[in-house]
């Protein structure tokens, strides 16, 4: 069996640790083993990353973004290759799992544009004869830690952006589908990239503690679940790092009594099951206002018809099986409960079996679901839509308003000042008007409200400049003469 092992210092490096087989979902076989890192490996990365740390931060902002270039280079000839790993232990269709990759290699030509984004404030003569510059300077060591879900797009976006801007970065990915992060850890050699710069230390729950703990981890870099990232949040902060730690989604698309149904009804199905729901920005409530609802629950209804459960490989499978086992059983509990609560399974996806195996979960369509239901409730991660009803606009606002997570939300309509209303209004990080996935471009930064996230920086884009970097401010004076004299008062911009 595959053993899937650590990379520290520019080369991998066979565990001394326990492993934990990594199955592929779509057969729920084992496809290798990965190391479950031991607190002196975890050690051993982070000496590896504080090493190289001094030499690359004083290396040139436009060196540091040529590299990024020559990375995206060395993926883009691997993208085939990263691929058939994502479909192999996510379980992702071919399309999707190729289009996650290239995403992956946008952020790497993005990062590289970083000049424009970088530079801080000079003002001078702020008081006689004296200037001030805002300057930045990295943080140091990265700890970064990654979800199943991404596999190669999210720890590139957690990574790129710390390390041109003079970080090095020790990453955890998920120990259910790490060989991708970790085939990305040997093209950053061929990428030119020093060793110790990026490395990958594989594990579970306590290599992320030892990270949380460690002195020279400066800071953590978390995507995963909500209650997760409150936990880091708390525990890194309390150690006194830098601490981005961003969760779970339970995005809301408000369909309106003027809006296109069917532009909306294919919008929700293309949003709520590609991945198998298994995205942090997938639409998972639909809220139908007005007399809309049975004609567009029809619609989305018709359009599952169409969509083929399958096996991932096979181009032309739509949906694809769930991580685990567990979260199979996680989703149709809670499409059982919503039944036994007086919802109405419009489409149920239970006991849906592969001849192959694996862990394959139908898409389902749930109507009359009400605010209250664990089905609105808590963050399924599967191919799971809901449907809430509401009789206007201030009622849809509401349901969306008084949930605890806000990754994005979306409106469908043909008023511009609904449109401007719930744009202004809506309380969460990235906004759809008749788009329902408003997952930006990196040029622009993307991160979460509410519960969605923990932290006060961005994921990427400038936003992510107050995470990566950290800012001197500096006063000079340069005096035309040697003349001084002793002043107790405290200083005067005059």
């Amino acid at each position: 069996m595959r053993q899937i092992e650590h990379f520290i210092g520019g080369r991998v490096m066979p565990s001394q640790g326990t492993s934990s087989p990594v199955f592929n979902p779509a057969t729920g076989r084992a496809v290798g083993a990965v190391a479950l890192g031991t607190t002196g490996e975890v050690d051993a990365a982070v000496a590896a990353a504080s090493a190289a740390l001094p030499k690359w931060a004083a290396t040139g902002l436009q060196y540091r973004a040529e590299l990024m270039l020559e990375m995206r280079d060395a993926m883009k000839q691997a993208k085939e290759e990263l691929t058939g790993l994502v479909i192999d232990e996510a379980g992702k269709t071919r399309a999707d799992a190729a289009a996650e990759v290239a995403r992956a290699i946008e952020v790497l030509g993005q990062a590289a544009s970083v000049g424009n984004w970088y530079g801080a404030t000079t003002t001078p003569g702020v008081s006689a004869g004296v200037d001030v510059q805002e300057m930045r300077f990295p943080i140091g060591v990265v700890g970064a830690i990654s979800p199943f879900n991404f596999q190669v797009m999210i720890p590139v976006l957690q990574s790129a952006m710390s390390i041109v801007c003079g970080n090095t970065v020790v990453m955890k990915p998920s120990e259910r589908d790490p060989s991708a992060c970790l085939r990305i850890a040997e093209l950053t050699q061929k990428a030119g990239w020093p060793e110790g710069v990026f490395n990958v230390i594989m594990g579970d729950k306590a290599v992320v503690d030892r990270m949380l703990e460690h002195p020279d981890v400066a800071g953590i870099t978390f995507v995963g679940s909500s209650a997760v990232a409150r936990q880091i949040r708390t525990r890194g902060v309390a150690n006194n790092k830098r601490v981005q730690a961003f969760g779970g989604g339970k995005n809301h698309m408000v369909v309106m009594p003027d809006a296109d149904l069917d532009a909306a009804a294919d919008a929700a199905v293309s949003a709520a099951y590609g991945a198998a729901g298994q995205r942090c920005m997938a639409v998972s409530v639909v809220v139908a206002v007005g007399s809309i609802a049975d004609s567009l629950v029809a619609k989305i209804a018709e359009r599952l018809k169409g969509l083929k459960v399958g096996t991932p490989s096979d181009p032309a499978t739509h949906v694809g099986p769930v991580i685990t086992d567990k979260s199979l059983g996680f989703i149709t509990g809670h499409l059982t409960k919503a039944q036994q609560e007086g919802a109405t399974l419009v489409v149920d996806g239970r006991n849906l079996r592969s001849s192959d195996g694996g862990w394959f979960v139908g898409p389902s369509l749930v109507d009359h679901v009400r605010t209250g239901m664990a089905v609105h409730a808590e963050e399924l991660f599967g191919p799971v839509l809901s449907v809430v009803r509401a009789a206007d606009y201030p009622e849809a606002a509401n349901i969306i308003g008084d949930h605890a997570l806000g990754n994005g939300a979306a409106i469908f309509t043909r008023d511009g000042h609904v449109a401007r209303r719930f744009v202004n209004e809506t309380e969460a990080g990235s906004i759809g008007v008749n788009v329902a996935i408003p997952f930006p471009v990196f040029f622009h930064s993307f991160g979460g409200w509410k519960d969605s996230a923990f932290t006060e920086t961005k994921l990427f884009g400038p936003g992510a400049l107050n995470f990566c970097t950290r800012t001197k401010t500096v006063s000079t004076r340069w005096p035309e003469s040697a003349t001084s004299s002793i002043n107790l008062n405290f200083p005067s911009s005059h």
